[in-house]
């Protein structure tokens, strides 16, 4: 009997891997799910080192191949380990995520964000960022959803939010990895994503080659998983079953 595919769930800044707890049950029943938690890491200062993380794990675990799906900061991980292993790659998705480098806008943006945790811890980061994350529609369907969201990103160490935005602040532009893809690549946006834009999104479309496929959470945010989980799971399903 064939082992089952592997599926790396690589979650994004500011929030930690539960934000795959709607998806994981329906997903690990046809798939060995791996699920790593970077929440708390203080070591890692390029989106390369989270990546030979995940690479690390990956040789403990002896899987030779998986499908990388990767939420906001956790696609930059995935694009970065596609470009480094792309013979240990089966799929990648992009979940909320860019190719695409910051321009230096963003980039003096999250260099204050990090002056602003190193001076007044990470509270007034967390308050401000989480609620950008959750669609309007969302939070008038689901009121509690940001107040948890935040006491989870609370949880997180100043130190470890500051390394991750130092990692993400000096990523590259990977638009090759996407276009030169030799495995199928899927990205998933939210229409009503006020952290990575549509249009941005709409724009990396453009680039995907005839292994790509470009989907849409209508009136979802930064967080489809959490938001629709179950339009998420049709679409990752109908992926996933392709491979």
């Amino acid at each position: 009997m064939q082992p089952p595919k592997t599926i790396v769930l690589i979650h994004g800044h500011g929030v930690d891997s539960s934000i795959w707890d709607e998806l994981y049950p329906q997903l690990s029943a046809d798939y060995q799910v791996i699920k790593p938690d970077f929440s708390t890491l203080t070591n890692h200062g390029t989106v390369e080192a989270y990546t030979e993380h995940v690479y690390s794990l990956l040789q403990s675990a002896q899987v030779e191949k998986a499908v990388f799906i990767g939420h906001s900061m956790g696609g930059y991980i995935a694009l970065a380990f596609a470009e480094r292993h792309p013979n240990a790659v089966s799929g990648l998705v992009l979940f909320h995520s860019t190719v695409f480098a910051d321009d230096d806008e963003r980039k003096a943006k999250r260099q204050a964000a990090m002056e602003q945790i190193e001076q007044e811890g990470s509270a007034s980061f967390i308050g401000e960022t989480i609620p950008k994350m959750v669609a309007e529609t969302t939070k008038a369907q689901h009121p509690n959803l940001v107040e948890s969201l935040q006491e989870i990103g609370s949880r997180i160490p100043p130190d470890a939010l500051v390394t991750g935005i130092r990692a993400i602040a000096a990523r590259p532009d990977r638009s090759h990895v996407v276009r030169d893809a030799t495995f199928p690549v899927l990205i998933i946006a939210g229409k009503n994503d006020a952290i990575i834009p549509f249009d941005k999104s709409k724009e990396m479309a453009t680039i995907l080659n005839d292994k790509g496929t470009f989907e849409v959470l209508e009136g979802a945010g930064h967080l489809g998983m959490i938001e629709q989980p179950e339009r998420s799971l049709e679409i990752l399903q109908a992926f996933l079953v392709q491979l």
